[in-house]
Protein backbone atom coordinates (compact mmCIF):
# COMPACT_ATOMS: atom_id res chain seq x y z
CA UNK A 1 0.00 0.00 0.00
CA UNK A 2 1.12 3.33 -1.24
CA UNK A 3 1.98 5.79 1.98
CA UNK A 4 0.25 8.63 -0.25
CA UNK A 5 -2.65 7.24 -1.56
CA UNK A 6 -3.54 5.44 2.02
CA UNK A 7 -5.93 8.61 3.27
CA UNK A 8 -7.68 8.12 -0.01
CA UNK A 9 -8.29 4.39 0.46
CA UNK A 10 -9.45 5.33 3.89
CA UNK A 11 -11.69 7.77 2.36
CA UNK A 12 -13.43 5.06 0.07
CA UNK A 13 -13.89 2.43 2.36
CA UNK A 14 -15.51 5.03 4.83
CA UNK A 15 -17.84 6.11 2.35
CA UNK A 16 -18.98 2.69 1.67
CA UNK A 17 -19.35 2.06 5.08
CA UNK A 18 -21.85 5.27 5.97
CA UNK A 19 -24.09 3.74 2.82
CA UNK A 20 -23.96 0.02 3.69
CA UNK A 21 -24.96 1.50 7.32
CA UNK A 22 -27.36 4.63 6.21
CA UNK A 23 -30.16 3.09 8.12
CA UNK A 24 -28.55 3.09 11.48
CA UNK A 25 -27.29 6.62 11.33
CA UNK A 26 -30.24 7.89 13.49
CA UNK A 27 -28.88 5.59 15.85
CA UNK A 28 -26.42 7.81 18.72
CA UNK A 29 -24.04 5.27 18.89
CA UNK A 30 -23.74 4.37 15.29
CA UNK A 31 -23.36 7.92 14.40
CA UNK A 32 -20.77 8.01 16.42
CA UNK A 33 -18.70 5.63 15.52
CA UNK A 34 -18.90 6.51 11.81
CA UNK A 35 -17.31 9.75 12.71
CA UNK A 36 -14.79 8.12 14.85
CA UNK A 37 -13.79 5.72 11.55
CA UNK A 38 -13.58 8.81 9.32
CA UNK A 39 -10.98 9.91 11.81
CA UNK A 40 -9.61 6.21 12.12
CA UNK A 41 -9.64 5.98 8.14
CA UNK A 42 -9.19 9.32 6.92
CA UNK A 43 -7.06 11.70 9.38
CA UNK A 44 -5.27 9.67 11.12
CA UNK A 45 -3.19 8.48 8.02
CA UNK A 46 -3.39 11.92 6.59
CA UNK A 47 -1.88 13.74 9.50
CA UNK A 48 0.92 10.80 9.76
CA UNK A 49 1.89 12.07 6.27
CA UNK A 50 2.62 15.55 7.71
CA UNK A 51 4.63 14.28 10.93
CA UNK A 52 6.84 11.91 9.39
CA UNK A 53 7.68 14.05 6.71
CA UNK A 54 8.82 16.73 8.29
CA UNK A 55 11.92 16.05 11.39
CA UNK A 56 12.75 12.59 10.85
CA UNK A 57 15.67 11.82 8.61
CA UNK A 58 16.93 7.96 7.24
CA UNK A 59 19.87 7.80 9.82
CA UNK A 60 17.20 8.10 12.59
CA UNK A 61 14.37 6.32 11.17
CA UNK A 62 14.50 4.17 8.21
CA UNK A 63 11.29 3.79 6.67
CA UNK A 64 9.40 7.04 7.49
CA UNK A 65 5.95 5.93 5.14
CA UNK A 66 6.14 2.52 7.67
CA UNK A 67 3.69 4.17 10.54
CA UNK A 68 1.20 5.74 7.76
CA UNK A 69 1.25 2.15 5.97
CA UNK A 70 0.43 0.38 9.33
CA UNK A 71 -2.26 3.23 10.21
CA UNK A 72 -3.62 2.73 7.03
CA UNK A 73 -3.76 -1.53 7.24
CA UNK A 74 -5.11 -1.15 10.84
CA UNK A 75 -7.88 1.07 10.24
CA UNK A 76 -9.08 -0.76 7.12
CA UNK A 77 -9.26 -4.34 9.43
CA UNK A 78 -10.77 -1.82 12.47
CA UNK A 79 -13.98 -0.75 9.96
CA UNK A 80 -14.74 -4.34 9.26
CA UNK A 81 -17.37 -4.19 12.03
CA UNK A 82 -19.02 -1.07 10.14
CA UNK A 83 -19.67 -3.54 7.75
CA UNK A 84 -21.24 -6.20 10.13
CA UNK A 85 -23.21 -4.97 12.77
CA UNK A 86 -24.50 -8.14 13.81
CA UNK A 87 -20.53 -9.56 14.72
CA UNK A 88 -20.15 -10.77 18.18
CA UNK A 89 -18.53 -7.89 20.73
CA UNK A 90 -15.49 -10.36 21.64
CA UNK A 91 -15.03 -10.19 17.67
CA UNK A 92 -15.85 -6.62 17.27
CA UNK A 93 -13.03 -5.85 19.69
CA UNK A 94 -10.75 -8.48 18.17
CA UNK A 95 -10.83 -5.87 14.30
CA UNK A 96 -10.23 -3.43 16.82
CA UNK A 97 -7.01 -4.31 18.19
CA UNK A 98 -4.82 -3.84 15.30
CA UNK A 99 -6.12 -0.34 15.58
CA UNK A 100 -4.55 -0.31 19.12
CA UNK A 101 -1.31 -1.46 18.00
CA UNK A 102 -0.87 1.25 15.24
CA UNK A 103 -1.88 4.20 17.58
CA UNK A 104 0.38 2.81 20.13
CA UNK A 105 3.67 3.17 17.12
CA UNK A 106 2.13 6.36 16.83
CA UNK A 107 2.58 7.97 20.22
CA UNK A 108 5.88 6.46 20.46
CA UNK A 109 6.58 8.17 16.86
CA UNK A 110 5.47 11.07 18.78
CA UNK A 111 8.13 10.60 21.64
CA UNK A 112 10.90 10.33 19.04
CA UNK A 113 9.90 13.19 17.29
CA UNK A 114 9.86 14.87 20.75
CA UNK A 115 13.43 13.19 21.66
CA UNK A 116 15.29 14.21 18.20
CA UNK A 117 14.04 17.72 18.18
CA UNK A 118 14.87 18.06 21.47
CA UNK A 119 12.98 21.75 21.63
CA UNK A 120 9.08 22.63 22.63
CA UNK A 121 8.52 24.87 19.68
CA UNK A 122 4.82 25.18 20.32
CA UNK A 123 3.64 23.77 16.82
CA UNK A 124 5.84 20.64 16.62
CA UNK A 125 4.90 19.96 20.29
CA UNK A 126 1.12 20.19 19.69
CA UNK A 127 1.62 17.36 16.88
CA UNK A 128 3.97 15.02 19.02
CA UNK A 129 1.00 15.37 22.16
CA UNK A 130 -1.98 14.82 19.19
CA UNK A 131 -0.38 11.93 18.63
CA UNK A 132 0.14 10.68 22.26
CA UNK A 133 -3.63 10.65 22.79
CA UNK A 134 -4.17 8.31 19.70
CA UNK A 135 -3.64 5.20 22.08
CA UNK A 136 -6.43 6.30 24.53
CA UNK A 137 -8.84 6.64 21.56
CA UNK A 138 -8.07 3.18 20.62
CA UNK A 139 -9.01 1.56 23.81
CA UNK A 140 -11.94 3.75 24.10
CA UNK A 141 -12.93 2.27 20.77
CA UNK A 142 -11.99 -0.93 21.90
CA UNK A 143 -14.36 -0.59 24.59
CA UNK A 144 -17.24 0.02 22.49
CA UNK A 145 -16.75 -2.50 20.73
CA UNK A 146 -16.43 -4.84 22.67
CA UNK A 147 -18.96 -4.03 25.33
CA UNK A 148 -17.14 -3.29 27.90
CA UNK A 149 -16.96 -0.84 30.60
CA UNK A 150 -14.15 1.54 32.20
CA UNK A 151 -14.44 3.26 34.88
CA UNK A 152 -17.98 3.58 34.63
CA UNK A 153 -18.46 4.35 31.10
CA UNK A 154 -19.57 1.66 28.16
CA UNK A 155 -21.59 1.93 25.52
CA UNK A 156 -22.56 5.35 23.94
CA UNK A 157 -20.58 6.93 26.75
CA UNK A 158 -17.41 5.04 25.57
CA UNK A 159 -18.06 6.07 21.82
CA UNK A 160 -18.18 9.35 22.49
CA UNK A 161 -15.06 9.03 24.58
CA UNK A 162 -13.41 7.43 21.45
CA UNK A 163 -14.80 10.46 19.29
CA UNK A 164 -13.39 12.82 21.44
CA UNK A 165 -9.87 11.50 22.27
CA UNK A 166 -9.80 11.09 18.00
CA UNK A 167 -10.80 14.61 17.11
CA UNK A 168 -11.07 16.99 20.25
CA UNK A 169 -7.54 15.31 21.59
CA UNK A 170 -6.08 14.33 18.40
CA UNK A 171 -7.40 16.16 15.29
CA UNK A 172 -7.45 19.84 17.22
CA UNK A 173 -3.92 19.52 18.21
CA UNK A 174 -2.69 18.41 14.51
CA UNK A 175 -4.51 21.16 12.89
CA UNK A 176 -2.47 23.70 15.64
CA UNK A 177 0.42 22.00 14.33
CA UNK A 178 0.12 22.68 11.15
CA UNK A 179 -1.05 25.99 11.49
CA UNK A 180 1.84 26.64 13.43
CA UNK A 181 3.96 25.59 10.38
CA UNK A 182 1.90 27.68 7.81
CA UNK A 183 2.13 31.11 10.12
CA UNK A 184 5.53 30.57 9.74
CA UNK A 185 6.95 34.07 8.30
CA UNK A 186 3.06 35.85 8.55
CA UNK A 187 2.44 38.86 10.36
CA UNK A 188 4.12 39.43 13.88
CA UNK A 189 0.81 39.72 15.68
CA UNK A 190 0.13 36.13 14.94
CA UNK A 191 3.08 34.59 16.96
CA UNK A 192 1.73 35.38 20.39
CA UNK A 193 -1.50 34.51 19.68
CA UNK A 194 -1.30 31.19 18.69
CA UNK A 195 1.46 30.89 21.14
CA UNK A 196 -1.53 31.53 23.57
CA UNK A 197 -3.97 29.05 21.53
CA UNK A 198 -1.16 26.37 21.31
CA UNK A 199 -1.18 26.08 25.03
CA UNK A 200 -4.68 26.41 25.71
CA UNK A 201 -5.56 23.72 23.53
CA UNK A 202 -2.86 21.68 24.55
CA UNK A 203 -4.30 21.77 28.42
CA UNK A 204 -8.36 21.75 27.03
CA UNK A 205 -8.35 17.94 26.57
CA UNK A 206 -6.48 16.83 29.52
CA UNK A 207 -8.82 19.19 32.07
CA UNK A 208 -12.02 17.96 29.64
CA UNK A 209 -10.91 14.32 30.16
CA UNK A 210 -10.11 14.45 33.82
CA UNK A 211 -13.33 16.54 33.95
CA UNK A 212 -15.81 14.23 33.10
CA UNK A 213 -13.57 10.95 34.44
CA UNK A 214 -13.87 12.33 37.92
CA UNK A 215 -17.35 13.82 37.90
CA UNK A 216 -15.61 17.10 38.66
CA UNK A 217 -17.86 19.63 36.59
CA UNK A 218 -15.48 22.64 37.62
CA UNK A 219 -12.55 20.83 36.01
CA UNK A 220 -15.15 19.83 32.98
CA UNK A 221 -16.27 23.58 32.68
CA UNK A 222 -12.30 25.00 32.52
CA UNK A 223 -11.43 22.31 29.70
CA UNK A 224 -14.64 23.43 27.95
CA UNK A 225 -13.87 26.79 28.18
CA UNK A 226 -10.38 26.21 26.97
CA UNK A 227 -12.12 24.77 23.97
CA UNK A 228 -14.49 28.22 23.83
CA UNK A 229 -11.26 30.04 23.64
CA UNK A 230 -9.34 28.20 21.60
CA UNK A 231 -10.85 27.31 18.80
CA UNK A 232 -11.81 30.68 17.42
CA UNK A 233 -8.59 31.95 17.76
CA UNK A 234 -7.48 28.99 15.77
CA UNK A 235 -10.38 29.24 12.98
CA UNK A 236 -9.34 33.05 13.00
CA UNK A 237 -5.38 32.12 12.34
CA UNK A 238 -6.77 29.85 9.78
CA UNK A 239 -8.17 32.52 7.84
CA UNK A 240 -5.24 34.62 8.02
CA UNK A 241 -3.19 31.77 7.11
CA UNK A 242 -5.24 31.88 4.07
CA UNK A 243 -5.36 35.22 3.40
CA UNK A 244 -1.05 35.20 4.01
CA UNK A 245 -0.14 32.08 1.67
CA UNK A 246 -0.97 33.80 -1.46
CA UNK A 247 1.62 32.03 -3.38
CA UNK A 248 -0.29 28.68 -3.10
CA UNK A 249 -3.13 27.04 -4.61
CA UNK A 250 -6.04 28.42 -4.37
CA UNK A 251 -8.28 25.56 -3.43
CA UNK A 252 -6.57 24.54 -0.84
CA UNK A 253 -6.63 28.35 0.78
CA UNK A 254 -10.91 28.06 0.45
CA UNK A 255 -10.72 24.73 1.99
CA UNK A 256 -9.15 26.35 4.79
CA UNK A 257 -11.20 28.99 4.99
CA UNK A 258 -14.18 26.31 4.49
CA UNK A 259 -12.76 24.41 7.79
CA UNK A 260 -12.48 27.67 9.48
CA UNK A 261 -16.09 28.17 9.27
CA UNK A 262 -16.99 24.15 10.40
CA UNK A 263 -15.11 25.05 13.34
CA UNK A 264 -16.85 27.99 14.40
CA UNK A 265 -20.02 26.45 14.02
CA UNK A 266 -19.11 23.50 16.10
CA UNK A 267 -17.25 25.24 18.57
CA UNK A 268 -21.08 27.23 19.01
CA UNK A 269 -22.74 23.83 19.76
CA UNK A 270 -20.03 22.44 21.79
CA UNK A 271 -20.35 25.93 24.34
CA UNK A 272 -23.76 25.65 24.24
CA UNK A 273 -23.34 21.78 25.27
CA UNK A 274 -21.07 22.48 27.91
CA UNK A 275 -23.14 25.48 29.30
CA UNK A 276 -26.67 23.68 29.20
CA UNK A 277 -27.09 23.19 32.67
CA UNK A 278 -26.51 26.71 33.33
CA UNK A 279 -29.04 28.54 30.44
CA UNK A 280 -31.60 25.34 30.94
CA UNK A 281 -31.81 24.37 26.97
CA UNK A 282 -30.48 20.91 26.34
CA UNK A 283 -28.59 19.99 23.19
CA UNK A 284 -29.87 16.90 21.72
CA UNK A 285 -26.93 14.08 21.63
CA UNK A 286 -27.83 12.85 18.36
CA UNK A 287 -27.92 16.99 17.11
CA UNK A 288 -24.69 17.35 18.49
CA UNK A 289 -23.23 14.62 16.91
CA UNK A 290 -24.90 15.85 13.34
CA UNK A 291 -23.68 19.76 13.80
CA UNK A 292 -20.37 19.20 16.12
CA UNK A 293 -19.03 15.88 15.76
CA UNK A 294 -19.57 15.37 11.79
CA UNK A 295 -18.44 19.46 11.16
CA UNK A 296 -15.33 19.21 13.66
CA UNK A 297 -14.46 15.35 11.86
CA UNK A 298 -15.30 16.27 7.84
CA UNK A 299 -15.27 19.86 7.70
CA UNK A 300 -12.67 21.22 10.39
CA UNK A 301 -10.46 18.27 10.46
CA UNK A 302 -10.59 16.16 7.09
CA UNK A 303 -10.98 19.25 4.98
CA UNK A 304 -8.37 21.17 6.90
CA UNK A 305 -5.80 18.58 6.04
CA UNK A 306 -6.51 17.89 2.76
CA UNK A 307 -6.08 22.09 2.20
CA UNK A 308 -2.49 21.84 4.29
CA UNK A 309 -1.66 18.94 1.68
CA UNK A 310 -2.06 21.60 -1.07
CA UNK A 311 -0.44 24.47 1.06
CA UNK A 312 2.71 22.72 1.33
CA UNK A 313 3.97 24.28 -2.11
CA UNK A 314 3.63 27.06 -3.95
CA UNK A 315 0.67 27.28 -6.76
CA UNK A 316 2.05 26.19 -10.42
CA UNK A 317 1.50 29.09 -12.80
CA UNK A 318 1.33 29.07 -16.52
Amino acid sequence: MSASLTPALGLLVWLAAVVARWGDLGDEASLAEAIVLFVVLVAVPRALLFAVSEDMSPRTYANAARPVVLAGLAGLVAAVPAFLPGLAPHLAAGFTLPWLFACGVAALYGLLRLYVRRTLAPAELALDVGLLWLPGAAVWLLVYRGDLVLGGFGGLAAVLTAGHFHAAGFGALVMTGLLGRGLAGGPAWTRPVFGLTAVALLLAFPALAVGIGAGARQVELAGAGLYVLALPLLALLQLVAAAHLRDRPAWARVLLVLSAGSLLVSTTFAGMFAAQGFYGAAVPILTMLRVHGLLNAVGFLGLGLLAWTGLRAPATRA
